[in-house]
């Protein structure tokens, strides 16, 4: 009896378990097939074992170097300067600049004036009333300066301003008054740039 029981036991245990083996298999197209997964699978082993092996140690990159910064640009101050012109609707007044001569204490305006009327002749000067930041007054009667102007054709124009202003203590003209035609054009808040 207890043969018999073995004998079930184990019976029941090989039907459980697939053919593994391709020598328990008659079929020779079976055996075959079975024969080239074991191979492909030992190969992908192999393989897989290789490119463990042969995977190279990634490297950390150093961080790259920053770009350099290019050099600021300087800032160029939007002109403070207040410019009244009672003829704008044919005549523009531009302040170029106000340049000062430490060594000599006197300054020089530069103005770019543009006629929008018709071409002429267009006198600039004649008189000239400045307060220095000091209270100073500075006044010039001189002959007119005669301009041909052409339409919409703007020029430019200097003219050095009288007296002796001190550099240490005046780095603006509060105002400036001269005459363009017969415009009177007032200009205020002027930065001298002393050189």
């Amino acid at each position: 009896m207890k043969k018999l029981l073995y004998f079930l036991i184990a019976l029941m245990f090989i039907s459980v378990i697939p053919e593994i083996s391709y020598a328990q298999s008659n079929d020779p197209f079976e055996q075959q097939t079975l024969k080239a997964t074991n191979r492909s699978g030992r190969r992908e082993k192999k393989v897989n074992r290789r490119k463990v092996e042969e995977q190279p140690v990634q490297q950390v990159a150093p961080a790259p170097k920053p770009e350099p910064k290019p050099e600021p640009k300087p800032v160029v101050k939007p002109s403070t300067v207040k410019i009244s012109n009672p003829c704008e609707e044919w005549l523009d007044v531009e302040f170029v600049s106000l340049i000062g001569s430490r060594a000599s204490q006197t300054i020089s305006l530069t103005l770019k004036v543009n006629n929008h009327g018709l071409n002429k002749e267009m006198n600039i000067g004649g008189a000239f009333v400045g307060y220095d930041s000091e209270g100073e007054e500075h006044t010039r009667g001189w002959a007119p300066e005669h301009y041909k102007t052409l339409t919409d054709i703007p020029f430019k124009t200097s003219f050095e301003i009288p007296g002796k202003i001190n550099p240490s203590k005046t780095t603006v003209m509060p105002i400036m008054k001269f005459n363009i035609g017969d415009c009177s054009v007032e200009m205020r808040d002027v930065p001298i740039d002393w050189k």
